[in-house]
């Protein structure tokens, strides 16, 4: 699908900016603990548009990349629920814009946010790998928390430095597919070791029915998030008054 230039302006000039919070919550109690915040884009004339397609446009004009994924952190953090800590997922080619220069704006953004975490993607190659490390020394440097995204998932790789730095574990939806291999359960038993050990919460995404968290609780994982719990996302559009966004009026 191509997106019109015209489009894409709208959106940097920040018309049809949206965020879903989807909460993460806590196994044992069913508590929640944090949301997880992502892009939505709608344009008047082609609706909802999808937010990795809007992003993937932009890929070729780095700066304006990091002027849109700027523009939708900080609706992110403007409208996310009081006191709750928010997750948020930094494009690693955007960050890569600022990188090697004396300030960071992304970094200055949430540092005024107590609440911000995070979110490193697995990497898919080993110039990914070098972002995703040096996105950790930038956030976790500056005392902001993190989070390693998708661990597991079928076409990522693992940075062992970045698997050490962060606070959570974000385990890829992958993993139930995986329910009867002995070897993939053995790693994970192995993963959720090594996290108990070092201290680090585990977190897994794609949880969509009663069975499957069923299965979460049994392994002893912390948190889950996934459309199981769909009637509890929040959506909230630029221009709206905080709350009147509530719901989800449209699939994701």
């Amino acid at each position: 699908m191509r997106i019109s230039p015209d489009v894409l302006l709208s959106f940097l000039a920040g018309d049809g900016l949206g965020v879903e919070y989807q909460p993460i919550l806590r196994v044992a109690d069913g508590e929640l603990v944090a949301y997880e915040a992502l892009a939505r884009f709608r344009h008047e004339r082609l609706g909802y548009l999808p937010p990795d397609q809007v992003f993937r446009q932009l890929h070729d004009s780095p700066l304006s990349l990091f002027q849109l994924e700027l523009l939708i952190k900080r609706l992110q953090l403007e409208a996310c629920p009081a006191g709750t800590p928010v997750f948020l997922n930094i494009d690693q080619d955007a960050f890569e814009v600022f990188l090697g220069e004396d300030r960071h704006p992304m970094v200055e953004l949430l540092l005024e946010h107590q609440q911000a975490v995070v979110e490193i993607i697995e990497n898919s190659s080993v110039a990914d790998a070098r972002v995703s490390i040096a996105m950790q020394q930038a956030f976790g440097g500056a005392g902001i928390p993190l989070a390693l995204d998708d661990l597991g998932a079928h076409d990522s790789l693992v940075s062992f430095d970045v698997l050490l730095g962060v606070q959570y574990l974000k385990l890829a939806r992958d993993w139930l597919s995986r329910l009867s291999s002995p070897a993939a359960m053995a790693l994970l038993r192995g993963i959720l070791s090594f996290a108990r050990d070092a201290g680090k919460t585990v977190i897994l995404e794609g949880v969509e029915d009663e069975a499957q968290m069923r299965w979460a609780r049994e392994q002893g994982i912390d948190c889950v998030q996934g459309f199981l719990f769909r009637d509890r996302f929040v959506r909230h559009w630029a221009g709206e008054a905080l709350g009147a966004g509530a719901g989800c009026e449209e699939p994701a």
